[in-house]
């Protein structure tokens, strides 16, 4: 396993090398004492919380295996190679993932169609041969479907593995940019990579990132810590382009190194940003910046021989500082134990690094050192507690966003079964949505509409009709009939039962197969643009209007109201057969309502200048004219379309009911003293609002009467039946 893993980083090299002590070594015997406010005993809750995992397909780490990889059949080959990322994906659900990082290009390579390189050899083991489909095409379908976000990653410099007299034959090959461009090669670690001192080194790894935009439905671009990669400075040998290309501008290769991947990321910020804004673009770094000792005055407190400043010659902070990144995800593999880089000391600084900042900071989780490290942390009855404080602290400290896992097969692994169980049971048991990225735009979508609710053999089907076609997926909630709908709160992620992506067609669905019965519930379904913006919620449960569809359980208080005045002709729905209950009434469709329900009549002669002869709401905007029920909001306009306040509607029914001889006791306007927003109510309105209010037929709510509020069609219904059965 070491064997494998040291191909990934030089850093976890350095991590067992250099900074890991005998667990009797450390200094305090409780070194995450200085943390224990963000790390409660109780699992924490968060209804946006980023939880993502690596998918490594360098030396088919995880994906796709090695028996896979060699079989012969092409179709059987390209069948179990599906059937393993599928598995990757479902397993990513149930443990309450929601992003995955599928490496794309882990050597010069692509596992996807490309013109500026050649298949990757981890797919058929062969360098360039086509594996007959298109991996990143699959896994972005079948992410999606899962409501997972994919992000492709990529290693930025790195041509190959090795350096072998075999390696150099395999990369023999058309569009193997070490056979076409050898004057970008250099060696370094044992490994080919390209110069990054060479402009034409970042038009390579730009044009590779510009065709993955331009034919893929990524969600993010993701780049990890392999920049100036040496087993010691100099190795790259790249003294010859320094001369060449810094003209003067820099003093020292150190800066002029650091100031090459600074341009790279910059490059690559903005062809994703021009090219699709909505795609995230973040880098995975080592997970220490730079060490105070070492003169970087807004250093860490570590002692690491290994940092981002100094040996990958990236000024990762800077980027942070710029935001010409949207999130970084820093690989601090050590544990709060750690004497050179302690876990809370690193990733406190992260925080304070991205604080106010337009970036977003995930932790880089170690789960392959549980039970398989020299860290006395993390090994037998010391790994979970470790392992759990990381995951807690990475919940509670606010500036951080979220983990990634390294890397997948961890969670398959035996020796990691016991915290792959806590994580599965406790700390990721509720779900989470994505973190949201203001400055990447979107808009929350319109509410979800005209649902319902109903048993099936399978469970409860829930389903609800889409209202808005910026809507990439939904959310759904389950509450106790006796609960509050609280859908912003961290407390609601406990209610968050499921995601489900956007179909095509009208209706959506949803299955909730842990219910039998629906009689102590119901759901709230919310809508989410790609970048997670959510909108209000759609209560559902099984009781719902017996003639609109878009009348459930948010307005049981209007429900036999509603149905009632449709039964007696008073409303209608809408052309789509919706009654859209909370929705601000329009000044004519009040009057239809009113005439209708009073049954109000008479001859006239001319209406309001604005209100159209063919207009539906004509005649009853005449009628009420014509008794004085009305008068315009100046001379000759009514305003028909505008929509109206609570105090015009109470007072155009009280002069309703006087046409209509219906007398109500006068009341003492001292009685709007209970309302403690009484002194919003205009002078031309009080007497009405009092009126009402005596007769029992207007209630407040909340200890006000609102009376500038747009009064909703669910309300006035509500009224307007209750005076008919006073009367």
């Amino acid at each position: 396993m070491f064997i494998q893993k040291r191909f990934l980083s030089l850093f976890f090299v350095f991590l067992i090398l250099t900074t890991v002590l005998p667990l009797n070594l450390f200094s305090q015997s409780k070194p995450w004492a200085p943390y224990e406010k963000y790390i409660p005993s109780e699992t924490p809750l968060a209804k946006r919380h980023f939880r993502g995992v690596w998918i490594s397909t360098v030396i088919n780490l995880d994906w796709p295996t090695v028996e896979t990889r060699d079989i012969k059949n092409d179709e059987e080959r390209i069948r179990k190679s599906k059937e393993e990322l599928i598995e990757i994906l479902d397993r990513a659900v149930e443990l309450n993932i929601n992003a995955v990082f599928f490496q794309v290009s882990p050597e010069g390579d692509a596992l996807y169609k490309s013109d500026v390189v050649p298949w990757s050899r981890y797919l058929t083991g062969t360098f360039g041969k086509d594996p007959g489909f298109d991996p990143l095409a699959f896994i972005i379908e079948e992410a999606h479907k899962r409501n997972l976000e994919l992000h492709a990653w990529l290693n930025p410099y790195r041509v190959s593995m090795y350096t072998s007299e075999s390696t150099k034959n395999s990369l023999n090959i058309p569009k193997s940019i070490y056979k076409e461009r050898p004057d970008l090669i250099k060696t370094a670690n044992n490994r080919f990579v390209v110069d990054p001192g060479i402009p034409d080194s970042r038009k390579w790894v730009a044009d590779r990132v510009k065709e993955i935009l331009d034919n893929y439905d990524v969600d993010g671009i993701h780049f990890d810590d392999y920049f100036y990669y040496e087993k010691y400075e100099g190795e790259l040998n790249d003294d010859e382009t320094y001369r060449k290309y810094n003209n003067g501008r820099f003093s020292n290769k150190g800066d002029w190194r650091r100031n090459n991947t600074y341009l790279l990321v910059k490059e690559i910020s903005e062809l994703v940003r021009q090219s699709k804004p909505h795609v995230k673009f973040g880098v995975s770094p080592g997970g220490v910046w730079g060490n105070k000792k070492d003169g970087l005055v807004d250093g860490s407190n570590t002692d690491s021989s290994y940092t981002n400043y100094f040996r990958c010659f990236a000024d990762t902070k800077k980027w942070v500082e710029e935001e010409i990144i949207d999130y970084i995800a820093p690989q601090i593999y050590f544990s709060f134990g750690n004497p050179r880089a302690p876990y809370g000391e690193v990733a406190s600084w992260w925080a304070n690094v991205v604080k106010g900042r337009n970036v977003h900071l995930y932790i880089g989780q170690a789960l392959y050192k549980i039970n398989d490290d020299s860290d006395g942390y993390f090994v037998g009855e010391n790994a979970i507690p470790e392992f759990t404080r990381q995951l807690k602290f990475n919940v509670v400290k606010p500036e951080i966003q979220g983990t990634i896992m390294f890397r997948y097969k961890n969670f398959e692994d035996e020796k990691k079964q016991p915290m792959v169980n806590v994580i599965e049971k406790d700390l990721w048991s509720s779900k989470a949505l994505i973190p949201l990225m203001p400055w990447k735009g979107g808009k929350a979508p319109s509410a979800p509409e005209a649902g319902k609710v109903e048993m099936t053999p399978e469970g409860v089907k829930v389903s609800w009709d889409k209202n808005d076609e910026n809507a990439a997926y939904y959310a759904v909630y389950r509450f106790n009939v006796n609960e509050g709908a609280d859908i912003t709160s961290d407390k609601s992620a406990a209610k968050l039962i499921g995601t489900v992506r956007k179909k095509d067609g009208v209706v959506q669905e949803f299955l909730d197969r842990e219910l039998k019965n629906t009689d102590s519930v119901f759901y709230v379904v919310t809508a989410l643009d790609r970048l997670h913006n959510e909108s209000t919620g759609l209560s559902l449960n099984t009781e719902t209007s017996k003639y609109f569809p878009d009348v459930g359980y948010k307005y049981l208080w209007a429900m036999d109201a509603i149905d009632g005045f449709y039964e007696k002709g008073i409303i209608k729905g809408d052309h789509r057969g919706m009654f859209n209950p909370g929705a601000n009434t329009k000044r004519g469709d009040f009057i239809i309502m009113v005439v209708n329900a009073l049954g109000l009549d008479a001859e006239y002669e001319g209406n309001f200048s604005d209100v159209k002869k063919d207009s539906y709401y004509y005649d009853a905007i005449a009628i009420a004219k014509e008794l004085g029920i009305i008068k315009g909001i100046r001379e000759g306009i009514f305003n028909p379309d505008g929509n109206i306040t609570r105090e015009d509607m109470m007072v155009i029914v009280t002069k309703a009911l006087e046409v209509s001889g219906i007398e109500l006791e006068k009341p003492d306007l001292d009685s709007l003293l209970e309302y403690n927003d009484a002194h919003d109510i205009s002078g031309y309105a009080k007497e009405a609002v009092a009126t009402l209010t005596s007769a029992g037929l207007v209630k407040g709510f909340g200890g006000g009467v609102h009376p500038k509020r747009m009064a909703t069609r669910a309300e006035i219904v509500v009224i307007l039946n209750l005076i008919l059965e006073t009367i």
